[in-house]
C-alpha cells in the first residue's frame, strides 16, 4: 500500500472554514432600508395604496399606466426617462374593467433590474435580466432601470394583481428604484400610498 499523503481535516480547520464562509455570507447580506426618505427605500409589505377615484383598464389590456399624475393607456406612450407606475389586473378581457376606489394592502414587494435594448429601428425593447441576457445599445453600452412590484390585496377589486413602479432608465452605475416621492408624483390624485415606516 502507498502511504496516504493527504493531511487529515482537523476540527480547528473545519471551524476556520465555516467562519470564513459565514463571513462571506454576512458581507453579501444587505439590511433593509427603513428610512422612507432614502433614495433606495422601497415600500414594504403592510403599506397601503388608496385609490381615490375609479380607474378604467381598457378592454384588451391588463395594465393602466400613470406618470406625472396622468393616466396613460399604453407602455409605448410612457416617457421612460421619467418615473412611472402601472396598476395590473389578472384577467384579460375585451371589455373595460375598473379598479374601484378603496384601500389596497401591499402583501409583498420585489425589486428587479431590467435592461433596455434598442434594435436597428430604435424601438425600445424591455427584457428581464437573466443568465445569457446581453442587451445593449448599438454603441455597446447598456441602459437599465429598476422596477418595484407591490402585490396588492383588496375586496373592492378582487381581480387586482399589483402596482409596479419604475425608476428612470439610465447607465448601470446610476440605476436606482423610484423614490417614494417619485411614486407619489406618478400616482398624482388618482391614488396615494402610505408606508408603515412613516407611522
Amino acid at each position: 500500500m502507498q502511504p496516504n499523503n493527504l493531511t487529515p481535516i482537523t476540527p480547528r480547520l473545519t471551524l476556520f472554514c465555516l467562519m470564513i464562509g459565514l463571513g462571506f455570507l454576512t458581507a453579501c447580506t444587505t439590511p433593509p432600508v427603513t428610512d422612507p426618505n432614502a433614495s433606495n427605500y422601497v415600500p414594504t409589505a403592510g403599506s397601503k395604496v388608496t385609490v381615490n377615484q375609479r380607474i378604467e383598464v381598457p378592454g384588451g389590456q391588463t395594465r393602466i399606466f400613470l406618470q406625472r399624475g396622468k393616466l396613460i393607456t399604453r407602455l409605448s406612450q410612457v416617457d421612460q426617462y421619467w418615473p412611472n407606475c402601472n396598476f395590473e389586473v389578472n384577467t384579460l378581457q375585451e371589455t373595460p374593467r375598473y379598479i374601484e376606489p378603496g384601500i389596497y394592502t401591499v402583501t409583498r414587494t420585489t425589486r428587479q433590474e431590467r435592461e433596455v435594448a434598442f434594435n436597428q429601428s430604435a424601438h425600445i425593447q424591455l427584457a428581464s435580466l437573466g443568465m445569457g441576457d446581453i442587451l445593449a445599445r448599438g454603441d455597446g453600452t447598456s441602459l437599465k432601470f429598476e422596477v418595484v412590484t407591490m402585490r396588492l390585496a383588496s375586496e373592492q377589486t378582487p381581480d387586482i394583481r399589483e402596482l409596479a413602479c419604475r425608476g428612470v432608465f439610465t447607465q448601470p452605475v446610476w440605476v436606482s428604484p423610484p423614490t417614494l416621492a417619485e411614486i407619489r408624483d406618478a400616482l398624482g390624485e388618482y391614488a396615494s400610498i402610505s408606508v408603515p415606516e412613516e407611522n
